[in-house]
């Protein structure tokens, strides 16, 4: 069975969405995204938050693809929410919250609403594990709608800024897949321009329009080598093929670098 690095400790959300894959795996935990990341290897794969309804982009897990050069091989998603929990009796004697860098974005209007200050934690089950171990007056920890609470005097639930939360999970792997079978798929592409200059994300962007290829996200990530140069990240929709071969010409001859970064399952709506 092939091993897979998971957010951990166990309990997370990313924990829940293993449970989802298409393969079963022998899982291991990791404190925070870059440190999943660094473990893959050909024998053992990754899985990682990458995208939120409300909060975007999670950011170090797309940049953590790049840098280590990685490829994503399937998607998974789950409904998210959250509960705010404490050994204080009410919210009037709480007055600082443990929260995950991510589950803060989903849950900031509830935090400045109730005028708490944010500790940011790299996992939802270290803000738990902390507010368990200090048990500081005053304080609260932000946690998944999943996990049990009732040892907690104080549990408020449903907090996220709307019901309808969900997040994606990529599983990353050291190979490259081959294009699935099914009709519809997605691919992730990466394209570094050797130089900026006018109009070139136009000029990229007006390649898929040719192809008639429907663009599902774009942003641009920093090259972290060089003061205002960046990496565009692309994810497309294809259905039966996509000319990627045809596009990665048309694209280098704008002098840039193309890099398939997966072509995976889509996710039902």
């Amino acid at each position: 069975m092939k091993k897979l690095a998971v957010l951990g400790p166990k309990g997370t959300y990313s924990d829940v969405a293993c449970t989802k894959l298409g393969s079963p795996y022998s899982i291991e935990y990791y404190p925070n995204i870059y440190s999943v990341l660094e473990q893959v290897t050909e024998e053992k794969d990754a899985l990682v938050p990458f995208e939120n309804t409300l909060d975007g982009f999670v950011m170090e897990s797309l940049d953590g693809i790049i840098k280590y050069n990685l490829w994503i091989t399937e998607q998974v998603k789950l409904d998210v929410n959250f509960q705010c929990i404490s050994f204080e009796k009410s919210m009037e004697d709480i007055h600082t919250v443990y929260v995950q860098f991510k589950a803060y974005g989903q849950c900031v209007d509830y935090i400045q609403k109730n005028h708490l200050t944010p500790i940011i934690t790299q996992s939802n089950i270290e803000s738990l594990n902390l507010l368990k171990e200090t048990r500081k007056t005053g304080f609260a920890a932000i946690i998944p709608a999943h996990t049990e609470a009732t040892e907690f005097l104080f549990v408020e639930k449903n907090i996220i800024q709307s019901l309808h939360n969900e997040t994606r999970f990529v599983r990353i792997s050291k190979k490259m897949p081959t294009q699935p079978q099914q009709k519809h798929f997605n691919c992730s592409i990466t394209i570094t321009p050797s130089q900026d200059e006018p109009g070139i994300l136009y000029s990229i962007l007006k390649v898929f329009s040719e192809y008639s290829i429907n663009l599902k996200a774009i942003l641009s990530r920093p090259r972290k080598d060089y003061m205002g140069k960046y990496i565009f990240y692309i994810e497309v929709e294809g259905e039966d093929s996509l000319p990627l071969e045809k596009i990665q010409k048309e694209i280098k001859k704008l002098n840039c670098v193309f890099q398939n970064r997966g072509i995976y399952n889509t996710l039902e709506k």
